[in-house]
């Protein structure tokens, strides 16, 4: 199989044409529909770019900059659409500095008296603060159901979904690739790469960035008793909002016999967002398989993943987290791959169909399909002791769809 040059680059073109499109019409993270009512009752409907500026809106610069109307005494009621939770926040009461917290799904009810609506505004806020008897740990928790861009779990962007690729690349994706044999020269492996994955859900795109870095040790009885050590590092953006995620995973390669090969895992996460007004962390415990067949000129690897992935408290920024999200987590792959000759070089290609699926803790989106084409060094045909691969990936479900561009370099 040859792949001539032009036309590679039209497909490498076309891909990242198709990952980087972005909507015409930008929708708002937050939407607001507020009224203000006085000697005139004004209403407003408005959309937000950042959690900060929603819970803003009690101070009366706030108020008085969108509602002409109100001059910190007139009954005010903010409808919010919160990432898809709906809330109220009001000052019911003309002339009252009471100030109400209503979130209807969760039956929440909380009322602030202070001297002044703005000492009830900073009641509202300390209270929040020290997670007054779980209610924020209640909201984040409805929130990775209702929202399709919660920056914790319930996408394949958020922290959960890129531990749960990360531990299934570490015992299948990349060890099919990169798996050598037991006459290969045992050097370690250093990886770094980058990872672009644009989905659009629920009519906002979802972009992140990441940096896979990572360290392999092989064993010099069998170079395919690997241990593996992951720092992957990734920044994502919802329209304006941002997000950042760290995280930290150990892996072991262990192989049953020629064909096939076990991986456990374990890994550590952490994201933030002040945007989106999210803060979290999470451990992961995985077991892969992968169980490669080898034909005439071809593999056929299959892979099977189960894990548990869990948060933890959280401390930051004076609030306290932990909105207790546990799931189960079921990743399956088939991964066909064949040599070819491309611009005169000796390389392999690889076809994947990879299905994810969540049981536990309700998330916006508790399933997706992969369809992926990797194309890089041919493990067979050269020495083990480096590997390069680029490839695309296909993501889609009923509630998402995006393209992913990856690249690896293990050296």
């Amino acid at each position: 199989m040859r792949i001539k040059q032009g036309r590679l680059k039209q497909i490498v073109l076309a891909a990242a044409g198709l990952v980087f499109m972005q909507a015409a019409a930008a929708a708002d993270l937050f939407t607001v529909t507020g009224t203000v009512s006085g000697l005139s009752s004004e209403t407003r409907s408005f959309g937000l770019s950042s959690a900060e500026d929603v819970f803003n809106f009690p101070r009366f610069e706030s108020l008085h900059t969108r509602f002409g109307n109100y001059t910190g005494v007139e009954a005010a009621a903010m409808h919010i659409d919160f990432r898809g939770l709906p809330m109220v926040v009001s000052y019911p009461v003309a002339e009252s500095s009471l100030l109400v917290l209503h979130v209807p799904d969760l039956n929440i009810h909380e009322e602030f008296h202070g001297a002044t609506r703005e000492e009830s505004r900073r009641a509202f806020s300390d209270f929040m603060k020290k997670n007054g008897g779980g209610i924020l740990n209640r909201i984040m928790k409805r929130l990775v159901a209702e929202s399709a861009n919660d920056p914790i779990a319930g996408n394949p962007n958020s922290l959960m979904g890129q531990m749960v690729a990360n531990d299934f690349a570490n015992g299948f994706t990349s060890l099919v690739s990169n798996a050598g044999t037991k006459e290969d020269n045992a050097s370690n492996l250093i990886g770094i790469g980058a990872r672009v994955s644009s989905i659009k859900q629920d009519g906002l795109r979802n972009t992140s960035v990441t940096i896979p870095l990572s360290y392999t040790i092989r064993s010099d009885i069998d170079p395919r008793r690997q241990l593996i050590f992951n720092l992957p590092l990734t920044y994502t953006s919802v329209e304006s909002a941002k997000a950042y995620n760290l995280g930290f995973g150990v892996a072991y390669r262990l192989p049953i016999n020629d064909e096939w090969t076990i991986t456990p895992s374990a890994g550590y996460g952490a994201t933030g967002s002040k945007d989106l007004g999210a803060y979290g962390q999470a451990v992961s415990a995985a077991l892969t398989s992968a169980y490669v067949i080898s034909g005439s000129g071809y593999d056929i690897a299959i892979g099977n993943m189960v894990g548990i992935y869990k948060t933890l408290k959280l401390e930051a920024g004076g609030y306290s987290y932990n909105p207790d999200i546990q799931n189960l987590v079921f990743r399956n792959g088939v991964m066909f791959s064949q040599p070819v000759n491309v611009f005169g070089r000796k390389m392999s290609i690889e076809y994947s169909l990879i299905d994810t699926r969540y049981t536990g803790t309700k998330l916006y989106n508790e399933g997706y399909d992969e369809i992926g084409v990797t194309l890089g060094t041919n493990k067979n045909a050269s020495s083990a002791r480096s590997f390069l691969r680029a490839g695309a990936t296909y993501l889609f479900s009923p509630r998402s769809k995006g393209f992913t561009l990856n690249l690896g370099y293990w050296f």
